[in-house]
């Protein structure tokens, strides 16, 4: 009975995590522009902004202001993919295949994801949809889950050798 509220628990954590990232994306594609880029200017104009700067190399030759946004989605849908990659792989109980498809399925959702996010700003004034944004978006999401799925395995595989002990 304990171990099943463990698990309800870690579903409500993981799903309210993974909705708040996919409602973070959503807003930030909807700001205009202009306010995107003043968002980008006014974090790049506070302390993080040199030192990011110092420590990323540049994607593009249009600029920092550019470099950070592209950055910014990176890390959101890389946190999606951890989140998300969580909440599927605490749903999906049936061991024989779990990390498996739990992999398929998160990285299949976060794609899915990543084009709905583009096509949303294409309605944006002064923003649009770009598929080279969806394969930036997806090196954040691709390098999650694959982070997330080789601590899944090993993780397993360490439970295997305690359990043989």
């Amino acid at each position: 009975m304990e171990t099943e509220k463990r698990h309800q628990k870690r579903l409500r954590i993981y799903a309210v995590l993974t909705v708040l990232t996919m409602a973070m994306i959503f807003i930030m594609s909807a700001l205009d522009g202009n306010r995107s880029g003043s968002l980008s200017d006014g974090f790049l104009s506070g302390v993080f902004g040199p030192i990011l700067e110092s420590l990323l190399p540049k994607l593009t030759d249009q600029g920092w202001n550019y470099d950070i946004r592209k950055y910014a989605h990176m890390f959101e849908f890389f946190c999606l993919g951890c989140f998300s990659f969580l909440l599927v792989y605490e749903w999906n109980l049936e061991k024989d295949s779990r990390l498996l498809r739990s992999t398929l399925i998160t990285f299949l959702f976060c794609f899915l994801y990543a084009c709905s996010d583009e096509w949303h700003q294409t309605f944006v004034p002064g923003r649009a949809g770009r598929i080279q944004d969806v394969w930036i978006d997806g090196i954040g999401f691709s390098l999650a889950v694959a982070g997330m799925t080789c601590v899944s395995f090993a993780r397993r595989k360490l439970d295997k050798g305690q359990n043989r002990e």
